[in-house]
């Protein structure tokens, strides 16, 4: 039975502020490799704990006027709109999937979304964790689909009977990964680029062998990465400077996985026309030199988001630019 709209949009927004709050101390911590449990909220400035009612999102930042009650310190406005995304993105994430498990996927997700976005933005790095944590939303978005009767994955029911050789082809995939690892190890000299991408090779594959299990996961992920892999190379090759950072791989990886190979496409398409189009106007602006690195993270992060939210929109829209590109260069009626 579904709930009220006056209860669930309201409960699931605060939800989300909540998640957001937790993905601020992410951002803060994650990039200096600190826990992001202990020590408990304090003040980066002055050291003091934050009590409750300090905490309390949104609420809190604007009661304390920006500032740290104990020193004075002023409070980015950074830490306000990551709330305030988060809880907007956990409302349109329920209305996309409505009182059906797979939320929760698409809420792991979505928040992992918003700490790469920003946490790129500060820092220059898209932390592991955060992938991890992308990762295990799209494993977990599978089973939660395929129990809500999504069309285009597998049923529990035959989850369950492809698990055992699911994971007879896994053991045998990872066998011949740490063989292949043994064969490879970093030597004086040798790049330790390469033992990094041999462990991309090694997760790909094991989710290839499961392909069968959870088909859209496997396969997009593998596709994903793929790319960026692909990407990266010819940069390196044709610019002599790398086009893209490992962790973009990697994410390109976590998006695939949960958004299946058709929404991963338009996702990377997206993010690359609004990369382009961001970096050219502030060469224009003079805001940015030519040769100068901005972060692409970020534009993945917001196209895995929009992909998530509004699947079909973005579709439509690609679709749209194409048979529009078509009739100017008069090929409508070949198509």
């Amino acid at each position: 039975m579904a709930l009220p709209g006056a209860i669930a949009y309201p409960a699931v927004f605060i939800l989300g502020c909540a998640a957001g709050s937790f993905i601020n101390v992410c951002i803060y911590r994650l990039p200096h490799d600190r826990s992001v449990v202990t020590p408990p909220s304090h003040c980066p400035q002055c050291g003091a704990r934050l009590g409750a009612w300090e905490l309390a999102p949104l609420v809190s930042f604007l009661a304390l006027g920006r500032k740290c009650r104990h020193c004075g310190t002023p409070i980015s406005w950074r830490y306000f709109l990551v709330e305030l995304i988060t809880g907007l993105v956990f409302v349109a994430a329920w209305e996309t999937c409505g009182l059906q498990g797979r939320v929760i996927a698409s809420w792991g997700f979505a928040a992992a979304m918003v700490g790469v976005l920003f946490t790129d933005l500060d820092h220059m790095i898209i932390p592991d964790k955060l992938v991890v944590a992308a990762l295990l939303a799209a494993v977990l978005n599978g089973p939660l689909s395929a129990s809500a009767g999504h069309p285009e994955l597998v049923t529990l029911r035959s989850w369950s009977l492809a698990l055992s050789p699911a994971l007879g082809a896994t053991l045998a995939g990872l066998a011949v990964f740490a063989l292949a690892r043994d064969a490879v190890r970093p030597c004086p000299g040798r790049s330790p680029d390469k033992l990094a991408y041999l462990k991309l090779g090694g997760a790909v594959a094991a989710a290839a062998a499961v392909g069968f299990a959870l088909p859209w996961a496997a396969v997009g992920g593998a596709l994903g990465a793929f790319v960026f892999v692909l990407i990266r190379a010819l940069s390196q090759l044709l610019f002599r400077r790398e086009g893209m950072g490992l962790g973009d791989v990697k994410l390109a990886g976590a998006m695939g996985a949960m958004l299946g190979p058709g929404g991963a496409l338009l996702s990377f398409g997206l993010a690359i026309l609004t990369g382009a189009a961001v970096g050219v106007l502030l060469i224009l602006l003079r805001l940015r030199r030519r040769m100068e690195y901005l972060p692409f993270g970020p534009f993945l992060a917001a196209s895995a988001l929009v992909a998530l939210l509004v699947p079909h929109g973005l579709a439509n829209a690609a679709n749209a630019v194409y048979l529009r590109w078509l009739a100017a260069i008069g090929l409508s009626t070949a198509f």
